[in-house]
C-alpha cells in the first residue's frame, strides 16, 4: 500500500470511529474507557493524527457493533449485507422491488448496529430475523423451491409455532428498547420508508380492517 492509499484509509478510519462515537452519543472520555486506552490517544485516532493496530479496529468492531470493513471504510455496510447480490434477481419493476428490500433490510440492521446497546436487545434482534427467514424459508418450501426434507415441521405446524414465535420477540423486545432515534440520516431511510409505505398499502388493500 503506497502512501496516498494508507493516509486515505487513515482518514476514513478516523471519520467513521469518530462519527460512530457521536451516534452512540457518549463522550470520547467515555469511549476511550471502555475501550482500554487513553482520551488523548482516541482523540488522536480520531482526528487521523496516529494510526492504531489492528488489535484496537477489532475493539472497534466490537464495541460498536460494526464490521472492520466499515471501520476501515472498505465497505459502506455496517453490517456486511451486499445488496448488490440482489441484481441477479432480476431487471425492471421487480428488480427495483428486490433491490428495494435488500436496502430496507440493511437499513434496519445498520439501525441496530448504530442504536442498541444492549445485548439481551441485540439477542432479540438476532432472534427476530432468524425467525423470519425462517417463516420465508417455510413458504418457499411450500411452494417447491425448497426441499421439504430441510424441515422438521410440515407448514402448517411451522407457520403457527414460527408466527407465534415472532409476536413474543415483538413483545419482548418492546419492553427493554424504546428508542426515537434512529441513528441515520434521512437520506438514508429511502428504501426503508418506501418499503414501510408499501406494506401498509398492501394490507389496507388485500385486508378488510374492522
Amino acid at each position: 500500500m503506497n502512501m496516498e492509499k494508507k493516509k486515505e484509509k487513515l482518514s476514513k478510519f478516523a471519520v467513521v470511529l469518530s462519527q460512530l462515537r457521536k451516534e452512540r452519543g457518549i463522550s470520547q472520555k467515555r469511549a476511550a474507557t471502555d475501550l482500554g486506552i487513553s482520551q488523548a490517544l482516541l482523540s488522536h485516532y480520531e482526528k487521523g493524527i496516529r494510526e492504531c493496530g489492528l488489535d484496537f479496529v477489532i475493539k472497534c468492531s466490537k464495541y460498536y457493533g460494526v464490521t472492520t470493513d466499515y471501520l476501515l471504510g472498505v465497505s459502506e455496510s455496517r453490517n456486511g449485507l451486499d445488496t448488490a447480490s440482489f441484481g441477479v434477481l432480476g431487471d425492471g419493476e421487480q428488480g427495483k422491488s428486490f433491490s428495494t428490500l435488500a436496502q430496507a433490510t440493511k437499513n434496519i440492521l445498520d439501525v441496530a448496529a448504530a442504536s442498541v446497546t444492549s445485548e439481551q436487545a441485540k439477542h432479540l434482534i438476532y432472534n427476530y430475523y432468524m425467525l423470519t427467514v425462517y417463516r420465508g424459508a417455510l413458504t418457499l418450501a411450500k411452494t417447491g423451491l425448497l426441499p421439504t426434507e430441510l424441515f422438521k415441521f410440515d407448514y402448517i405446524v411451522g407457520r403457527e409455532l414460527v408466527t407465534a414465535a415472532i409476536a413474543l420477540q415483538d413483545a419482548k423486545f418492546a419492553f427493554i428498547e424504546d428508542k426515537s432515534r434512529t441513528g441515520m440520516e434521512i437520506s438514508q431511510r429511502t428504501a426503508l420508508s418506501d418499503l414501510i409505505g408499501e406494506a401498509e398499502e398492501y394490507i389496507l388493500e388485500n385486508y378488510k380492517l374492522d
